[in-house]
């Protein structure tokens, strides 16, 4: 998993603070907040860690659609099993992400598609 270290970017071009909150507002606000965070932000550091946590959020909400259906239609139990080993990957992931943006990485999410990108 390719991560942006302090060498790609002078300390002083990177806002660690809004990166690492990018995260945290996928968390609470999906994928929704995310976008928005990436839209506004000018920040190239912060916009590299609003890419890794879309290209996690949005595959996440569609498997949150099909968990949903899956409740409501097949069996209650399952739905809520995957809801909630969804709900506790994405904490984690958003946590640790949190965490690298903070200390000045831009960490990639496992498993994660690369939908979105930044381009140089």
């Amino acid at each position: 998993m390719a991560t942006m270290s302090s060498n790609d970017t002078p300390p002083h071009d990177r806002d660690t603070d809004a990166a690492a909150l990018v995260h945290i507002v996928g968390t609470l606000f999906g994928f929704v907040g995310v976008t928005l965070m990436y839209l506004l932000t000018d920040d190239r550091f912060t916009k590299q860690n609003a890419a890794n946590a879309l290209n996690w959020h949005v595959p996440v909400s569609l498997a949150a659609i099909v968990v949903v259906l899956i409740g409501l239609g097949v069996n209650e139990l399952a739905g809520v099993a995957m809801a909630v080993t969804l709900a506790g990957a994405t904490i984690l992931f958003a946590l640790i992400a949190a965490l690298r943006a903070y200390r000045g990485d831009a960490w990639e999410y496992p498993l994660a598609p690369r939908f979105v990108t930044v381009s140089h």
